[in-house]
């Protein structure tokens, strides 16, 4: 004996619900931990040692990340800026000879970008920079930090807890385009 065709259209209705919401699931759960949270993806090609420079050598952040006081971005230094000063060490590790290998063949370091914010967000350091903002105020204390790890998660709330705590605006078009 079959079933009535309305029990039939409301098992039918609740498969389809039921594999919705799975799927859905499943995709907000690989966009949640994408690719850009893997781990393996923040490996670089060599190790770089924020401890070493800004922590042991006392390299301020803004030598290297000159661009930071006028650009949207603070950037990754030149290779020109780097052999400034390795060009002259007299000792080598198997790090520094990989950089060297790289300005001998001409051929740019090719770093993991380890930050990105949407393109509707609009930052400047430098705007957050002339407002008295210190690098380790958003970035931590990368003088202590022995590689390049990904910064706090840069979303809204964390963001607006900031600008609430230092009185900054909070006009949607401050950061949104």
């Amino acid at each position: 004996m079959s079933r009535p065709r309305s029990s039939h259209s409301i098992t039918s209705a609740a498969v389809v619900l039921l594999l919705t919401g799975l799927m859905a699931t499943a995709v907000g759960s690989l966009y949640s931990t994408g690719s850009s949270d893997s781990a393996s993806q923040d490996l670089q090609p060599m190790a770089f040692s924020h401890a070493w420079h800004a922590g042991e050598l006392k390299v301020d952040c803004l030598y290297c990340h000159r661009s930071a006081t006028a650009s949207r971005t603070a950037g990754i230094p030149s290779m020109q800026l780097c052999m400034s000063c390795h060009r002259n060490l007299s000792h080598e590790t198997a790090e520094t000879k990989k950089l060297l290998a790289h300005w001998e063949n001409r051929d740019p370091v090719p770093w993991v970008r380890l930050q990105r914010l949407p393109d509707f967000v609009y930052f400047t350091h430098e705007m957050h920079l002339r407002s008295g903002l210190q690098c380790a105020n958003c970035h931590g204390q990368v003088e202590q930090m022995p590689y390049t790890p990904r910064a706090a998660s840069y979303e809204m709330g964390w963001c607006l807890s900031c600008h609430q705590a230092k009185d900054a605006s909070k006009d949607c078009w401050t950061c949104h385009k």
